[in-house]
């Protein structure tokens, strides 16, 4: 059989997996997102299943009431918003003028003139990585406190990438600065 086109079964693919006990004891990366305005339930279940994919510390949801058992969240996030550390919040500023005071790096996700490349992104750990609601943005007043702000380059018509896709780009970059 060629190893390539052998596709792994559900069941082999958790046999590399902890059971549940041990993973609520496995060491998380010390990587933090805060959402700041995201509204779409879909978006935050998504951003849900990428902090289990990498282990994130914790996920801060800010700016909006949230219900946990909404169906498009628990269908994007798939079990996952069960594993992940997770709080709400009502002020994102406040999260990060608190993340500040504890010694985080704040980077920023958001187009602006002063914007660096996913390339540039040079951090130190612990980071906290906002993100910003779908039309809204990250406030110009968390701007303004971020050490970095990283733009993704938008090389076609659209002028912003869906908040979960952008998640997923930066906290590759973040975990492989682990590395």
């Amino acid at each position: 059989m060629d190893t390539f086109r052998h596709i792994l079964s559900h069941a082999e693919l958790r046999q590399t997996k902890p059971n549940r006990t041990d993973f609520q004891k496995m060491r998380r990366r010390p990587i933090t997102v805060l959402l700041d305005g995201v509204q779409q339930h879909y978006n935050l279940g998504a951003v849900f299943r990428l902090c289990d994919a990498f282990l994130v510390q914790r996920l801060v949801i800010a700016g909006r009431p949230l219900d946990i058992r909404n169906r498009k969240l628990v269908k994007a996030a798939r079990g996952t918003q069960r594993w992940v550390p997770w709080t709400a919040a009502e002020n994102a500023f406040e999260v990060v003028k608190a993340a500040k005071n504890f010694g985080l790096y704040v980077v920023a996700a958001e187009q602006t003139a002063a914007s660096l490349g996913p390339a540039s992104l040079a951090v130190q750990y612990p980071v906290l990585l906002v993100l910003g609601g779908e039309t809204s943005g990250i406030s110009p007043q968390i701007l303004d406190w971020a050490d970095t702000i990283i733009a993704l380059p938008m090389l076609g018509m659209a002028n912003n990438l869906n908040v979960s896709t952008a998640a997923a780009i930066l906290l590759y970059e973040l975990d492989r600065g682990l590395r």
